[in-house]
């Protein structure tokens, strides 16, 4: 599955969500206090549509192929996070997995090397006594100054296994499982963030071809410091797809994403994100060529982000919440990544 590729673990060096850009919004009464949700949205404003929009792109983006998404544009520690979590845990899964079998009543203990220095200590608990991956077992990950392309993972990574199908990374399976990452540290200079919380997460992969990736969670904190600031960012009623599949004789990877976001560089607001279209990798590219991504917030307050081309995005503010968009901008995906 292209997605999930371990060979060049993703992390980064700043935040998106760290801009000036970030703050305010121009909330507006007309007499009467808003509703309670209301009051908890951002203003989507021409101060800080784009800052909104880059936070969106780099939120649903984290999972992208390796290639271009963390070259040149490695801006969003945070989100990183979590991909960094995610190819971890396969990591640990192919670790454990190729165990010619594993110990029956006893949990097996492993350490792995780092590629630039550290470790990660693996246990795996076969608590079913069976010899095989199945429900109810278990991966726990902690990271012990693990370095790799720069940044430095320090924290615990557990997977729990609720079901699985066929045999893990082959052609034909399927699995599901908690991911619950604490105090989960990435540092790459003197930046960092830190991931807190629980996700579900499901691997499928069929013989035709067709890989998933689905991660959903109900809360997920985030906090750091970037550029000499700290921030925090939490994440709430989270869903990510990422599908992969070789459509004629051309990969492609589709991505759909629902999320609320608020972050302290919105004053503690909210944005709630959607995909109205999905979002579309193919062969020889690193950034989406279609697909959209919607923000909302105070009002019905939007930001529009549309893929022209695999290399730019068209951002459209909507600030009145009336439907007319009446600012736009073209960004490449490398400002907004």
């Amino acid at each position: 599955m292209r997605i999930q590729r371990i060979g060049r673990p993703a992390v980064v060096a700043a935040c998106a969500l760290t801009l000036a850009a970030c703050g305010g919004g121009g909330d507006s009464s007309s007499g009467g206090e808003p509703p309670l949700q209301q009051q908890t949205m951002l203003g989507i404003s021409a101060s800080n549509y784009q800052a909104v929009g880059q936070a969106v792109v780099s939120s649903a983006l984290f999972l992208g192929d390796s290639g271009g998404l963390v070259s040149g544009a490695e801006t969003s520690t945070d989100a990183r996070v979590l991909r960094h979590a995610v190819n971890t845990a396969k990591r640990g899964f192919e670790r454990g997995g190729n165990r010619p079998v594993l110990v029956t009543g006893v949990e097996i203990r492993d350490t792995v090397a780092c590629a630039q220095g550290g470790s990660i200590a693996v246990t795996v608990n076969d608590a079913n006594n069976n010899g095989s991956f199945d429900a109810g077992d278990s991966i726990t990950m902690d990271l012990l100054s693990c370095k790799e392309e720069g940044a430095v993972s320090q924290g615990r990574l557990a997977i729990s296994v609720q079901a699985i199908t066929g045999v893990f990374d082959s052609n034909n399976y399927s699995a599901t499982m908690t991911m619950t990452m604490t105090a989960f540290n990435v540092t790459t200079g003197s930046d960092s963030a830190q991931g807190d919380g629980a996700l579900s997460m499901t691997m499928s992969q069929s013989p035709s071809g067709v890989g998933e990736l689905t991660l959903s969670t109900a809360r997920f904190a985030f906090s750091g410091r970037v550029g000499g600031q700290n921030f925090t960012t939490t994440l709430t009623d989270t869903r990510l797809v990422v599908r992969d599949e070789t459509v004629g004789s051309a990969w492609r990877s589709s991505i759909t994403y629902t999320s609320t976001l608020d972050s302290s560089q919105f004053g503690n607001k909210q944005v709630t994100i959607t995909t109205p279209q999905a979002l579309v990798i193919t062969a020889g590219n690193v950034y989406p060529s279609s697909g959209q991504l919607l923000a909302r917030g105070h009002a019905n307050s939007a930001v529009r982000i549309t893929a022209l081309n695999a290399t730019q995005a068209r951002l459209e503010l909507d600030a009145e919440g009336d439907g007319s968009y009446e600012t736009q901008v073209t960004k490449t995906w490398a400002e907004l990544q």
